[in-house]
């Protein structure tokens, strides 16, 4: 069979995974963060004042199942030369290690630091432009956001995980020097290091975008996330991905994001409400995205996408802010607890009226960035709409 070629995964060098040894105690871990002491002036012969000493709950759970179900007919075992099981099998744990592995980076989200327009001259919470003329001082504003933290001083620990198209600037910028890059480790998706950062590629990033529309959508509008349309109606009808034009914008927005966080559970129609559940390749593509909704805009993230493919049917409705989120920060700062590797089970489908086997992996696992983590990692928005 042919070659193929997946996306590197760079979770196992990164996560932490200590706290999977707890996990006898059920699918809940748990680690509090302590309320912060402050030192103050003493006079003599004056009580101090006691202070408080909190400690607030910190949980990870284990809630994300993983699964691909796969069926392979006897015919396959028989005229086929190679072993359709074993190859598809073999795929099939490479994928659910790449899904872990974007949970794994979206948790960037969570980041107390953020690298933005606004430390180049420009617009707080905008992406910025990356070049060769930028790139140096970002690497320093990285290591800036961390050292404000007071985070791992000695910098042995520090990481960025870049993208392809961040590579080939910073590889421009070193003009091809390979050597400046430093030895590789041998971690997966290390490429060397630079600026006190250990580097490591992914085509696995978490990519954003703004969708703010001109007014209420009208029947038959259309938008396209990452190839999945989604289409406006008055009727709610059957066409899978309608989404219910509700009495206003702002309540069509709400709509709109709660049928991309649950895309695959249909909604009746009502006067604020209403969707028909995508099937398919269109459902397992919007299972990877996310949305959240304000009076007037839309803002979609789609995990593991890197950069992100949007339109709309009206020109006045607009995409903006389209970005990739890259992250940097400290190793071990973002816990990655696999409770049930990607193992295999198969089950004849004979009883079914098919001869051959049902192959289904399944893994199960929780991703959380906890309390002190969350100032450990740096969300890098690059701005991607040239990508």
């Amino acid at each position: 069979m042919g070659r193929k070629y997946y996306k590197s995964t760079v979770y196992k060098a990164l996560a932490s995974s200590e706290e999977k040894a707890t996990l006898s105690a059920g699918q809940i871990v748990d680690r509090p963060y302590r309320s912060n002491l402050v030192v103050e002036d003493y006079s003599k012969g004056t009580a101090a004042v006691a202070q408080d000493l909190t400690a607030t709950s910190d949980q990870l759970t284990i809630n994300k199942q993983k699964t691909i179900l796969m069926y392979i007919d006897d015919v396959d075992k028989i005229q086929n030369k190679w072993d359709a099981s074993k190859a598809w099998a073999d795929e099939a744990g490479m994928r659910l290690a790449i899904a872990i592995d974007a949970e794994f980076l979206y948790e960037v989200l969570n980041a107390n630091n953020t690298v933005d327009d606004s430390d180049f001259g420009g617009t707080a919470g905008a992406p910025f432009t990356i070049s060769t003329s930028n790139i140096s001082a970002l690497i320093g504003k990285i290591n800036r956001k961390l050292d404000i933290q007071n985070v791992d001083m000695e910098r042995e620990n520090r990481f960025w995980v870049i993208s392809p198209q961040i590579m080939d600037i910073l590889w421009q910028y070193l003009a091809g020097k390979e050597s400046l890059l430093g030895d590789k480790t041998g971690e997966y998706g290390n490429i060397g290091r630079h600026g006190g950062l250990e580097l490591f590629m992914s085509n696995n990033l978490t990519a954003s975008a703004v969708w703010t529309p001109a007014n209420n959508p009208s029947d038959g509008d259309t938008i396209t996330i990452s190839g999945v349309v989604l289409t406006f109606r008055t009727t709610q009808g059957s066409l899978a991905g309608s989404v219910n034009i509700c009495s206003d914008t702002a309540n069509t927005l709400t709509s709109l994001a709660a049928s991309i966080n649950a895309p695959g559970t249909t909604v009746a129609e009502a006067t604020n409400a209403g969707f028909n559940a995508l099937t398919g390749a269109d459902l397992r593509t919007m299972q990877q995205c996310t949305a959240s909704a304000s009076s007037t805009a839309l803002t979609v993230y789609h995990k593991g996408q890197s950069f992100m493919t949007v339109s709309g049917s009206e020109v006045a409705d607009t995409w903006t802010l389209k970005t990739q989120h890259s992250l940097a920060g400290v190793k071990r700062a973002i816990d990655v607890v696999v409770q049930q590797e990607p193992d295999v089970q198969m089950a004849s489908t004979v009883a079914n009226g098919k001869r051959g086997m049902n192959v289904m992996p399944l893994t199960v696992f929780g991703v959380k960035t906890f309390n002190q983590g969350k100032n450990e990692i740096v969300n890098v928005k690059v701005a991607s709409s040239t990508f």
